[in-house]
């Protein structure tokens, strides 16, 4: 006898995966901007990129990390991370710093293979330890909540962050999920690490930047126009 499909459990942890999943789509838009010459529509993408990127990496650096090296007795700091996104930071400066068409493909180039290194580490590593922060979907919202949402607030953009990635899942989706799931895992998750206050906020930024169908769909088979799920 087959075993029974499982209903969908929202995953909090996916506001850092899909993320990911935004800066690769990102970095594959670049490519085609360096690949038909037009470098203003590649500085306009590469601005967006490393706006996303600077809210993501504030979750990371600014509590992340070290939540994921206390259930895993240190993996975090033992795999590098945190050197990884210095030396992304370097690499970035120097594609800022180019000054004709072709040092800025080079750039680009040593970059890129950098970054996308560093986010597939940081998927090996991270991915499975998430489980760990709390045995529940419930504890994970609330982990995610303390130690991801709060330090993103904190830096100041997360709306503008919110509505980007939003608008990215909606239109490309992932590799992995058409985009009415990339956004549904993103957007539930979040509503599962999001106070009834914020998520008041939150919802209507994803609403505005998502489509009608997608919503809707999100409302009926995942209530996603309730309330938010962390109170005191």
């Amino acid at each position: 006898m087959s075993k029974q499909a499982q209903s969908p459990q929202p995953m909090a942890f996916a506001i850092l995966r899909n993320t990911h999943e935004v800066l690769r789509n990102a970095i594959t838009l670049m490519d085609a901007c360096l690949d038909k010459g037009d470098l203003d529509e590649f500085r306009q993408e590469w601005g967006n990129f490393r706006r996303c990127r600077r809210s993501h990496v504030a979750m990371e650096d600014g509590a992340v990390f070290s939540l994921l090296d206390e259930v895993s007795g240190g993996a975090i700091t033992e795999a590098g991370f945190m050197q990884e996104h210095e030396e992304d930071e370097f690499n970035a400066i120097k594609v800022e710093q180019a000054d004709s068409a072709d040092k800025v493909a080079q750039a680009f180039a040593t970059w890129k293979t950098h970054q996308l290194d560093h986010m597939a580490h940081e998927e090996k590593i991270m991915g499975p330890l998430t489980m760990k922060a709390s045995p529940t979907p419930e504890g994970r919202g609330k982990v995610v909540h303390e130690r991801l949402v709060l330090p993103a607030i904190e830096y100041g953009d997360f709306d503008w962050y919110l509505a980007f990635v939003i608008k990215r899942l909606t239109a490309y989706g992932t590799a992995q999920q058409p985009p009415n799931v990339a956004v549904r895992v993103f957007a539930w998750g979040l509503q599962h690490a999001s106070t009834p206050t914020q998520w008041e906020s939150w919802k209507k930024i994803v609403q505005d930047n998502t489509s009608n169908e997608i919503w809707q769909e999100m409302v009926v088979q995942f209530q996603i126009d309730t309330e938010g799920k962390i109170t005191d």
